[in-house]
C-alpha cells in the first residue's frame, strides 16, 4: 500500500527518429542584410546548400527536449566563374538542457565534425574535430516545445578541439579573396 501512495518518477519519452533532406539556392546581393558587408564583398554570390541526415529527438524526464543526430552537407558559393565548396559531415548531440527559470534555456552541445573546403576542386582548408559550447534560447513560454524557440546567442565561448584551419579566418574576407575578380 505504501508504494502506491508514492509518486512514480517521470520517465523519458521514446526516441523519435526523423530522416531529413534539405536544399536551397539563394543569390546574395551586395549589401544584403545578414550577408557580408559591401565594403568587403562587392559582388553577387550564389549560395547553394544540399544536406541530409537523421535527427534523434528525446523527451527527458523533466519534459525538456534533447537533440542528437548525424548529417552530411555540401555548401557552394559561386561568383565570377569560381566555386568555393564546403563538404561537411558529422554527428552532434545536446549534452545538457537547463531551464534557467527566466524564459530561457541553456543548451550544452558537442559536434564531432569534419569539413573540407576547396576552390574549383583544389584543396584549401580542413576542419576536423570536436566543437563544443552552450547556446541560449528564448523558449517563448513553452520550455518543452522547441518549435517556437528563438536562438539568442552563445552562453559561453565555443571550444574547438582538433584541426580547424578556418577557426580564426573571416568568412567574408575569404569570399572576397577566393571568389573576387
Amino acid at each position: 500500500m505504501l508504494s502506491m501512495a508514492v509518486a512514480a518518477p517521470a520517465s523519458a519519452g521514446p526516441v523519435q527518429i526523423t530522416p531529413w533532406e534539405d536544399s536551397f539556392t539563394v543569390v546574395h546581393a551586395v549589401g544584403e542584410e545578414g550577408w557580408c558587408p559591401p565594403d568587403v564583398v562587392d559582388f553577387e554570390v550564389t549560395e547553394s546548400f544540399d544536406g541530409s541526415g537523421v535527427d534523434r529527438v528525446t523527451t527527458q524526464r523533466d519534459g525538456l527536449i534533447r537533440f542528437a543526430g548525424t548529417y552530411h552537407s555540401d555548401t557552394t558559393y559561386s561568383a565570377n566563374g569560381k566555386t568555393l565548396l564546403a563538404e561537411s559531415h558529422g554527428n552532434y548531440r545536446d549534452t545538457e538542457v537547463v531551464d534557467n527559470g527566466d524564459g530561457t534555456l541553456t543548451v550544452w552541445f558537442k559536434d564531432a565534425t569534419a569539413t573540407q573546403v576547396s576552390l574549383d576542386g583544389a584543396f584549401l582548408f580542413h576542419d576536423s574535430g570536436l566543437v563544443q559550447g552552450a547556446g541560449l534560447a528564448d523558449h517563448n513560454g513553452t520550455p518543452t516545445d522547441p518549435d517556437d524557440d528563438e536562438f539568442i546567442g552563445f552562453a559561453e565561448e565555443i571550444a574547438l578541439h582538433g584541426r580547424f584551419d578556418t577557426g580564426d579566418r573571416d568568412f567574408c574576407e575569404d569570399i572576397a579573396t577566393y571568389l573576387g575578380d
